[in-house]
């Protein structure tokens, strides 16, 4: 039965133009545009489809909920924008830069920028208030700088090296014992030992 029915739809619908009852929520999104049957499967649905700008693809949609129209609808031209108006002069040109002075630090210059756009003076220390720690990391750098420039006679004199003291005399070399007596003969051992017992008393 589902057969014939499917057939007789085909017949019916095949190329034709159609477009979706809005009401049903599933088909909302196809409210604006106009389909094309391209057949009905066997389940009845018909494949359409749509003259979306960039959708391409077939959908089953139940034929109930299609109307078959004479032609696509005519679409809506594009909304041309308007040009962006011109920005004004004044806010297109760009505030030049304040040349740093020289000894400040970009930080210092971007300051001075901000006051003078502001209209108010660059923010001074007030007297007794504490230094920012910016402030003292410089006072600490120019007090560096000032001990490595301080003249060499500013700094305290160092000690004369002491002289080492000489090595001590390498002791004289002793005289060897006489081998021989007065009378030219040769000297016992003992008369040897006797001999340098006497010389070191």
């Amino acid at each position: 039965m589902s057969i014939d029915r499917a057939e007789q739809l085909k017949e019916k619908l095949t190329d034709k133009y159609v477009v979706v009852d809005s009401s049903i929520p599933e088909l909302r999104r196809f409210a604006n545009w106009t389909g094309k049957v391209k057949t009905v499967n066997m389940s009845c649905r018909a494949l359409v489809e749509f003259d979306g700008p960039v959708d391409i693809g077939w959908y089953d949609i139940n034929p109930d909920f299609l109307v078959v129209v004479d032609g696509p609808r005519p679409k809506a031209a594009p909304a041309v924008k308007a040009p962006a108006a011109a920005k004004p002069a004044a806010s297109a040109a760009v505030a030049p830069k304040p040349a740093a002075a020289p000894g400040k630090s970009p930080l210092d210059a971007i300051r001075a920028q901000q006051a003078a756009k502001s209209g108010a003076a660059a923010p001074t220390p007030a007297a007794g208030a504490k230094p920012s720690p910016l402030d003292m990391i410089r006072k600490q750098q120019a007090a560096k700088k000032a001990e490595e420039a301080a003249p060499a006679a500013a700094v305290a004199e160092t000690p004369a090296p002491v002289a080492e003291p000489a090595p001590p005399a390498a002791p004289a070399a002793k005289a060897p014992l006489p081998t021989t007596g007065p009378d030219g003969k040769p000297l016992s051992k003992l008369d040897m030992i006797r001999m340098q017992g006497a010389k070191k008393s």
